[in-house]
């Protein structure tokens, strides 16, 4: 590692160090403005409960869940720490947050209300819950979570758990990029074919029902996990 290298880290833990903690949060804030802030995914979170629904942030602070995709479900997930994120809305530019009744709102301003504490499940959902609110006296924590009917629930009911379909997410990013995940399985026989001479013309082919379906092109699509 260089002299200067280590200059310049030992003079950011001494800025860091001497930050109070309104100027830290407003520090954080800029970080995240200017996109200084690593492990950014754009895309969206599926929770699974009910018909299934995109977790989307209004302009006006609302918080709540569409069926249907849309501009308002669009994400930004960045990384904060280890295993702790932030969720923005990029069409709304407003942060996720939970305020210490367990209840779900978005906010201009990214603070510890904005902090989640992401999770993997055994079964490749993931769940958020936030890092400074929960029971104090149980110790129980608050997760992001939707209802049935694609209504925000409050992170402070004794009915959101980790174990719940509620507070289970799917992140699905990578939206445009979709075609170049896939691969597609075509009928080995037509590719076999010789293609034909460009000299002689093209016969019709006469087609014999022999009571067979023709082999269908099937595309398949690999899960992936996203973390």
């Amino acid at each position: 590692m260089s002299v200067h290298l280590m200059l310049l880290l030992f003079f950011l833990l001494l800025r860091s160090a001497a930050l109070t903690g309104s100027e830290r949060v407003s520090e954080e804030h800029q970080l995240v403005e200017e996109g200084c802030v690593s492990g950014r995914r754009t895309g969206r979170l599926y929770c699974r409960v009910g018909i299934g629904f995109h977790l989307q942030i209004h302009p006006d602070g609302k918080v709540n869940g569409s069926h249907e995709p849309n501009w308002l479900s669009v994400l930004e997930l960045f990384a904060v720490s280890q295993g702790v994120i932030g969720i923005r809305g990029v069409f709304s530019n407003r942060f996720l947050a939970m305020n210490k009744r367990g209840r779900l709102h978005a906010t201009e301003s990214f603070t510890d209300d904005c902090k989640f504490r992401e999770r993997f499940q055994e079964n490749s959902y993931n769940t958020y819950a936030s890092v400074i609110h929960k029971n104090h006296r149980t110790g129980r924590e608050w997760f992001v979570a939707l209802n049935k009917r694609g209504k925000a629930k409050m992170g402070s009911s004794p009915r959101v758990k980790s174990q719940h379909m509620s507070t289970h997410f799917l992140p699905r990013m990578n939206l445009h990029d979709k075609s170049e995940q896939g691969f597609t399985i075509t009928d080995k026989e037509k590719e076999k074919q010789p293609p034909p001479h460009p000299s002689k013309p093209s016969i019709p082919k006469t087609t014999i029902n022999t009571g067979k379906r023709n082999r269908p092109v099937v595309k398949y699509w690999p899960k992936f996990r996203f973390g």
